[in-house]
């Protein structure tokens, strides 16, 4: 029994050798490795995921507030010079082309289909009748008539009258000059049934395309394209374009609905259209979330694009980080900034050429003070810009420890596991 017992604590105290044995060549092995990881880690910062270039990258190592030239793109800080200069989009118009004021009255066109009502001044004339019971009518109204090609409706007694440019008043009067020497002291009425020579087209992607007579009253573009049952897409991702004399003028249909003057008369001939051209900006790295955002109207700020895609991402972005990418024209810039970011140069250096047409312009905005919150406000986006925020100068070393965290975990639970087995072994 006793020698039982003895065998039964070597065996026990063999196991329990050979546990700490582990234990220490764990933790060793862990000493010697946690060293090359950290460096290794450290040494591929650069070859860690990112959401892009830092906010270093586009300033450099000078005057953050300063206006500079570089690597092809002109980085301006939005202070309150900026935004004294900045312009907004051109505005297209329809007044160019159309107007406010009822347009003048075209007349009976070809085409159109007239109605034409006579009246007599007693029974027993041309236009006159007797029903069953001896009652007479002294008037009639005739079938309505299109006008044929060479402008003229016929007319009983009277024969072909011509109408094709004239007003309805004018073919009254006509009329009645033919009918005088043949009926009871004539008068007529004339009515257009159908304006076929005024119609309107309207057509497009974004609505049900059908051609619209213009009443006597007139017709503005909105009621148009109420008529033809309105645009299927959003008035924001919607564009509406007039073409008149070979000329098209194209603006957002919000622009159109919320600027009642630009809610002209439309004219025989012309065309609107209507198609699904949404005016955009793309917001991309450290925000709420990237992606191809609609612009809310002409006057859209900084501040609204960012409450649009979620705000910056508050575990990535570096508020001091937040850019704004357009082109501008490159006369404008070098007007503006000639001094600070351009030097003068003669026209034939090549760093001239370099300036002609559209530059790339970085605007930065600091959001870490709240003169850039005030900036953001009044700044406004175009259609096309993008907006990008940088992440902050800690999350590459805090993918690190992540990083590392995930290589030591195994390591560390091993040495726990052994120190578990040596507890229960005593």
């Amino acid at each position: 029994m006793m020698a039982t017992k003895m065998a039964r604590r070597r065996i026990f105290e063999t196991a329990k050798k050979s546990t700490v044995m582990a234990e220490g060549r764990a933790v060793s092995r862990a000493r010697l490795i946690l060293p090359v990881l950290v460096a290794g880690l450290l040494s591929g910062c650069a070859m860690l995921p990112a959401a892009g270039p830092t906010a270093g990258a586009f300033v450099g190592d000078v005057d953050e507030t300063a206006v500079q030239w570089r690597n092809g793109y002109l980085l301006v800080p939005v202070n309150n010079n900026v935004l004294a200069y900045q312009h907004e989009e051109p505005r297209p118009s329809f007044r160019g082309l159309a107007s406010l004021s009822l347009p003048a009255d075209t007349g009976i066109g070809v085409g159109d289909v007239v109605q034409v009502t006579l009246f007599e001044a007693g029974v027993g004339g041309l236009f006159s009748s007797l029903n069953a019971g001896g009652q007479g009518s002294s008037s009639v109204a005739l079938p309505p008539q299109q006008v044929a090609r060479d402008g003229s409706i016929t007319i009983p007694y009277a024969g072909r009258i011509r109408v094709a440019g004239s007003t309805t008043a004018t073919v009254e009067k006509r009329v009645v000059a033919a009918l005088k020497d043949r009926a009871i002291e004539p008068q007529a009425v004339v009515s257009v049934a159908e304006g076929n020579s005024t119609a309107v087209t309207v057509t497009g992607d974004a609505i049900g395309g059908m051609s619209v007579p213009i009443p006597t009253s007139g017709l503005k573009i909105l009621q148009l394209i109420a008529r033809a049952g309105g645009p299927k897409t959003s008035i924001f991702e919607t564009a509406v374009s007039l073409t008149r004399g070979g000329r098209t003028v194209q603006m957002p249909f919000s622009e159109l609905v919320n600027d009642p003057n630009e809610d002209v008369y439309v004219r025989p001939g012309d065309v609107v259209l209507l198609t699904r051209q949404p005016r955009t900006y793309v917001a991309l790295g450290a925000t709420g979330r990237s992606a191809q955002l609609p612009l809310q109207g002409y006057e859209m700020s900084l501040a609204e694009a960012l409450a649009q895609v979620g705000g910056l991402n508050p575990n990535l972005a570096n508020p001091m980080g937040v850019f704004v990418l357009r082109r501008e024209p490159g006369s404008e810039m070098l007007a503006r900034y000639e001094g600070q970011a351009f030097q003068r140069v003669t026209p034939g250096d090549p760093a001239a050429a370099s300036l002609s047409g559209d530059i790339p312009v970085i605007y930065r905005f600091n959001m870490r003070e709240p003169s850039g919150l005030l900036y953001a406000q009044d700044f406004k986006i175009h259609s096309g810009d993008m907006l990008y925020v940088a992440t902050a100068p800690f999350v590459p070393v805090k993918q690190v420890f992540d990083a590392f965290r995930g290589v030591v975990s195994p390591v560390l639970s091993t040495a726990n596991t052994a120190a578990t087995v040596s507890e229960k072994l005593d």
